[in-house]
């Protein structure tokens, strides 16, 4: 009876053992290879990578702006320069407010995203616009129609994180008046890594502005794709309106993605892809053998130097 047990024990393991090996992904047997010419691929040109092994699933990083596979997992980048630009044209203004009507420009650090009059009044504010010198100019509303583009630079905070705020206001004066609009378009956050410029320029999606009223005021304060808008409706009194950014943080930044290009309902044997670029670029696949319980992976590169036409 006691060899009986033994012998049952013996089997069960040796069955157990089977059924995880049977468990495991099979080894992926993967290769790909250029089927141009290396040294003559010219930017507009279809750069053709043929697979060899069948694998099950293949994922292609161009090696481009996005699609890079060591920036599969980063979140965060070295920025070496911060500049923001912005052009204004301020139109519409009466007499009376000539060299009063202003906008100004603000940056924060504390700013808890209390988007009311009492909570910009608890933020610290450091004003950057100015009326002369070279840079974060703004306009000083000398004619009924200005327009000025400048720039200013924000490297002391590219490895922090902040909020911006436009501020425009017009005095109180003895009777209400038609006031200006102000369209601020473009604005441009452009940050350098890597040697590379790399811009944020919608004021909705990218800085999220919102705008808060000191006080009641009619008008149209919107921001959209391009352009940030102050523009006060009917005869008022003396308006302060914020445009307040969302936290911005410079060093942030999405991971890169690759393209699936073969699966098991798609068992492609090549991919086409149109470097419209010259450059160097790291073409990577990463195939897959996959289960319910586990993966196999092999990961293949190619570099190409894409030439100018």
């Amino acid at each position: 009876m006691k060899n009986y047990l033994i012998l049952s024990s013996l089997l069960l393991a040796g069955l157990s053992f089977c059924a995880c090996d049977a468990d495991e992904a099979e080894a992926v047997a993967f290769d790909v290879a250029l089927a141009n010419d290396a040294a003559a691929i010219f930017a507009g040109d279809d750069v053709v990578f043929r697979f060899s092994g069948k694998p099950d699933y293949v994922t292609f990083y161009s090696g481009e702006e996005g699609s890079r596979y060591v920036n599969r997992h980063r979140t965060s980048v070295d920025v070496e320069a911060l500049t923001l630009s912005y052009t204004f044209l301020q139109r519409y203004t009466e007499n009376a407010l000539l060299n009063h009507a202003a906008t100004h420009i603000y940056i924060s650090e504390d700013f808890d995203a209390d988007y009311t009059p009492e909570g910009i009044a608890r933020a610290t504010w450091t004003q950057l616009s100015q009326t002369s010198g070279e840079e974060w100019l703004v306009p000083t509303a000398t004619a009924r129609q200005q327009t000025l583009s400048s720039s200013g630079d924000l490297s002391a905070y590219r490895d922090k994180r902040f909020t911006l705020a436009f501020r425009f206001e017009t005095p109180r004066l003895e009777q209400a008046i038609g006031q200006p609009r102000v369209d601020i378009e473009p604005l441009t956050l452009t940050k350098i890594v890597d040697g590379c410029p790399i811009e944020v320029a919608n004021p909705q999606a990218d800085f999220g502005f919102r705008f808060v009223a000191e006080a009641p005021t009619a008008g149209n304060y919107s921001a959209n794709a391009t352009c940030l808008l102050f523009q006060p409706s009917g005869a008022q009194n003396g308006i302060s309106v914020w445009a307040v950014s969302q936290q911005l943080d410079p060093s942030a930044t999405s991971v890169d993605y690759g393209t699936p290009v073969r699966s098991m309902d798609m068992p492609a044997a090549s991919v086409t892809h149109n470097y419209s670029e010259p450059g160097v670029y790291t073409a990577t696949f990463v195939a897959r053998n996959a289960n319910r319980w586990n993966t196999e992976e092999a990961v293949r590169e190619i570099t190409i130097e894409v030439k100018e036409r």
